[in-house]
C-alpha cells in the first residue's frame, strides 16, 4: 500500500462510481489532499451533508427537506411533470434544456434481468401526484435503450385514462445511448422535439 490508508479508501470508493476509472478516481484524491484548508473543509462539510440527504417526499429528488428545491419553487410549472429514471437525468435537463416544470425520479427502469418490476419504481406517488395536484402534461425523459422503451410503455397504459397528455421526448438521442453521454444540442433537439403520445384533448 503506497497511500495512507484513508486515501486508499477514498481511491477505491470513488473508482466505484460507474464512469470513473482508478486512475480518474486517484487524481482526484490527490487532487483533494494537495487543497488548501479552506477548500478541504468546504468538501468535508459536504460530505457531512450527504448524510442527511433523503429523497423529496414529492418527486424523488435528493434533499434536506420534506421537499427539494425544485418542488418548494413556487415560480415552476406545477401543471408539468417531467419523469426520469435517477436525479442526474433531471440534472441534466435542468442545466441544457431550460426546463420550468417539475420532475418525477422513478429511480429505476423495468429490467427482468436484474429484477427490477414496476413495483419497484416509483410509480404510483406519480399517479397520486396526477390525481391529486392537478398535473395536465407528463414528459417521459427516460433513455432510449430497451427497459427506458418498456418502463415508457408501463408508463403510457398506466397513465391512460387520467385525463393527462402524455409526452415522449423525442430521439435526437442515439438508441441504446444514455443522456450523460449526449451533449447539450441533441438533448435539447430531444426535449423540444418530444411526441404526444396520448391525451391531447
Amino acid at each position: 500500500m503506497i497511500y495512507p490508508e484513508a486515501l486508499e479508501y477514498l481511491i477505491k470508493f470513488f473508482s466505484e462510481v460507474p464512469g470513473i476509472s482508478e486512475r480518474a478516481a486517484e487524481r482526484a484524491v490527490l487532487y483533494l489532499s494537495k487543497a488548501d484548508e479552506e477548500k478541504r473543509k468546504l468538501v468535508i462539510n459536504a460530505l457531512r451533508e450527504v448524510e442527511s440527504l433523503r429523497r423529496c417526499a414529492e418527486c424523488g429528488l435528493p434533499t434536506t427537506d420534506v421537499l427539494c428545491e425544485v418542488c418548494k419553487d413556487e415560480s415552476r410549472d406545477r401543471e408539468t411533470v417531467c419523469v426520469v429514471e435517477q436525479p442526474r437525468d433531471a440534472a441534466i435537463i435542468e442545466k441544457q434544456v431550460g426546463y420550468k416544470g417539475l420532475y418525477h425520479v422513478l429511480g429505476g427502469v423495468i429490467s427482468p434481468l436484474e429484477d427490477i418490476g414496476p413495483e419497484e419504481l416509483n410509480v404510483n406517488s406519480l399517479v397520486r401526484r396526477i390525481k391529486e395536484k392537478g398535473i395536465k402534461t407528463v414528459i417521459i425523459a427516460l433513455n432510449p435503450t430497451v427497459e427506458g422503451e418498456a418502463t415508457a410503455k408501463f408508463l403510457l397504459n398506466k397513465l391512460d385514462g387520467l385525463g393527462v397528455n402524455v409526452y415522449r421526448i423525442a430521439y435526437g438521442l442515439p438508441y441504446g445511448a444514455t443522456m450523460d453521454m449526449a451533449d447539450e444540442l441533441t438533448i435539447k433537439k430531444a426535449f423540444e422535439d418530444r411526441k404526444l403520445l396520448c391525451g391531447g384533448k
